[in-house]
């Protein structure tokens, strides 16, 4: 009878779950005592919407129980298998305080995933869905207080997150083209190198940016930091390491394409040249990155500080790429070719406090200021 009721609800399914994850232990002889026998499964994931990176995780709770609802904490794990409608990353079940849990890892850019579980093939739970998005989960940034800031390595990328955000979720990535190659010349320079941070804080859409530092020596203070943003602001960014490259899906859906193992750029929306270590640290220009997508670019620059806070000099960034100087902000239009130089204090809180707080939440903000003080607004990408 258990067997028909498990073949009534698979078909009864929107689609089959195609992909099964069980323990190894599945194929050795059962551990469950016989005189156990489970009745219902119930399931439910922690986090039921989550940023499809291929990085955020969440956990599947499992309960169990008999024909007389008692809840089983005697049922041995690997006897519970997990069917799927996406393919994922799933770690074996375990059971840790009375309740049978999994780590669910979504692949990059998967599509909502859709799950059951049954326990040695007799008894199945009803769906569950775990709901995917690229998008930003919501507007404006609500500061944490994160005592720090956590980063681990995940092949050739960094992924980061503050620690008062949640464990299985990431809040930026990045990496490091330490030379030697065109970009970094680092035999006849040491300690330089051009590092990339895309960060999207509680992945929210107000700061998402790209952050850009080049290193020309050792000397912190020396250091020239660029920040750009992208509009509009459609989703958030996502890092796919391919074979041969490392590519990033930028908040406008445009492309940055490196080579995964120099971190060189070479398609996408940007050209580079090489970082600057001329002596004169008064003169070295900024990032040599120039734009040539078609939404809309934000940059501004600082030579050892944060660029949204100022600058030590007094030169205005420059209207072509916003390669030379710090003051005021580069604004680019990639369709119209218009550029737009306006005050950092436009975008930006003058305090230096964390995090940074970027004035406009919505795009809907940012178009109308682009129009009133640009005479442009933001493109449909």
């Amino acid at each position: 009878m258990r067997f028909l009721v498990l073949f009534l609800l698979l078909s009864c399914s929107q689609a089959p779950l195609k992909y099964k994850y069980s323990s190894s232990k599945r194929y050795l002889a059962s551990l469950t005592r016989e005189d156990i026998s489970v009745d219902r499964i119930e399931g439910e994931v922690k986090v039921d919407l989550i940023f499809a990176s291929g990085l955020d995780s969440t956990v599947l709770v499992v309960k169990l129980f008999d024909e007389e609802g008692n809840l089983l904490t005697d049922v041995d794990p690997s006897d519970l298998t997990l069917s799927t409608s996406e393919d994922i990353e799933a770690k074996p079940f375990v059971l840790k305080q009375g309740v049978y849990k999994a780590q669910i890892l979504p692949r990059v850019k998967s599509k909502n995933i859709r799950m059951r579980v049954d326990w040695q093939e007799k008894v199945l739970s009803k769906e569950i869905v775990l709901k995917t998005t690229q998008a930003p989960l919501k507007n404006s940034v609500f500061p944490l207080n994160h005592e720090y800031s956590q980063s681990r390595s995940v092949d050739e990328i960094s992924v980061s997150r503050g620690s008062a955000f949640p464990e299985t979720a990431t809040e930026g990535f990045s990496f490091e083209n330490m030379g030697d190659n065109p970009i970094v010349d680092a035999t006849r320079n040491r300690y330089s190198q051009r590092g990339f941070h895309f960060d999207y804080l509680e992945q929210a859409r107000q700061n998402m940016a790209l952050e850009i530092d080049d290193s020309p020596n050792d000397t912190v203070s020396h250091t020239m930091h660029s920040v750009f943003m992208f509009f509009p602001r459609k989703r958030l960014p996502i890092v796919e390491q391919l074979s041969g490259t490392i590519n990033v899906t930028l908040p406008n859906g445009e492309k940055m394409i490196f080579q995964r193992d120099s971190k060189e750029i070479v398609d996408g929306v940007f050209t580079e040249g090489p970082v600057d270590v001329s002596r004169d640290r008064h003169k070295r220009q900024y990032a040599d990155l120039k734009y040539r997508g078609q939404g809309v670019i934000l940059r501004a620059n600082a030579r050892g500080q944060s660029p949204q806070l100022g600058q030590f000099e007094n030169t205005k960034i420059d209207m072509e790429h916003g390669i030379k100087g710090s003051a005021d902000v580069l604004i680019i239009h990639g369709q119209s070719g218009q550029r737009c130089r306006r005050p950092k204090s436009d975008f930006w809180e003058p305090l230096d406090v964390t995090p940074i707080e970027f004035k406009f939440p919505t795009d809907e903000e940012f178009d109308l200021y682009l129009k009133q003080h640009c005479g442009f607004g933001l493109p449909q990408l």
